[in-house]
């Protein structure tokens, strides 16, 4: 597997670790904003 793959994985899995901190928060977190989230 490519570095840069690896990478982008990681960066997926941080995002989908602010969405779960965001469900505990009771924050409501629109599809766009999740996009944004997943390219940074």
């Amino acid at each position: 597997m490519g570095s840069r793959k690896r990478n982008s994985a990681e960066k997926i899995k941080e995002a989908k670790k602010d969405l779960a901190f965001a469900k505990l928060n009771n924050c409501p977190t629109s599809p766009r904003k999740m996009r944004l989230v997943l390219i940074k």
